[in-house]
């Protein structure tokens, strides 16, 4: 091997060991633009192609992305990548994934004890993801705040894998009205004016705040989850 071969060897080599150290040691989007660049740079050197891949999949659950993830009464679920944070990121259903109640009895049933939080962490994540799916959905907490218009308690904090928004949720990741509109009315999980009723979303994407029956059984349920980014 000739000197220039071997100052090229040395180059790539240098590149790529650079490129490795920054994957493994990065959750930032801004690093993986950067480390993409550097294994496309790379091409065919060592396994510079699956990291590349490693790369892509990872930015492919960049804000605003559509990514589809796990498979319901065999029909492939799209989400929407709302927020993300390091290495996990908030997907948001674009579709409803069911049409139920919320509870099936009329009463003063809150999130926390609902029938509706039950088959979401229960029924739905085992029929629509795999054991490995699964194990990338995080637990995590949220609170279910007292609406102060109407007084009616919405019961204690929650831990959850899959929930649906609560309106402080909603005006935070989906502040605009058209982001909203789906063309289907969809479940909030905060009580409406009576403990009874739950808020929801019009067709239009305005919420009907003092709310609907809550043992309604043809409303839209629009799963939100925090998950891990492929990487």
């Amino acid at each position: 091997m000739d000197e220039r071969n071997k100052e090229t060897q040395l180059s790539l080599e240098e590149l790529y060991v650079s490129a490795v150290n920054l994957y493994r040691h990065s959750v930032a989007d801004k690093d993986f633009v950067q480390m993409k660049e550097m294994f496309q740079q790379l091409g065919a050197y060592r396994d510079s192609a699956k990291y590349l891949q490693k790369c892509e999949d990872f930015l492919a659950y960049s804000d605003g992305n559509k990514v589809s993830f796990g498979n319901y009464k065999d029909r492939a679920l799209v989400w929407t990548v709302l927020c993300t944070d390091g290495p996990r990121c908030l997907l948001l259903a674009d579709a409803p994934v069911e049409y139920m109640y919320f509870h099936q009895e009329r009463d003063n049933t809150p999130w926390s004890t609902c029938a509706l939080r039950r088959w979401l962490n229960k029924q739905f994540l085992e029929e629509a993801f795999s054991l490995q799916e699964r194990m990338n959905i995080l637990l995590m907490p949220h609170q279910n705040n007292t609406d102060p218009r109407w007084h009616d308690e919405n019961g204690p904090d929650t831990r959850d894998k899959a929930f649906v928004f609560n309106l402080k949720e909603l005006d935070e990741y989906l502040p605009r009205l058209e982001d909203r509109a789906i063309g289907e009315w969809w479940w909030l999980r905060g009580h409406g004016c009576s403990n009874l009723n739950q808020q929801v979303v019009y067709k239009d994407g305005t919420i009907y705040e003092n709310g609907v029956s809550s043992n309604a059984p043809d409303l839209g349920v629009r799963p939100a989850m925090w998950v891990r980014r492929k990487r």
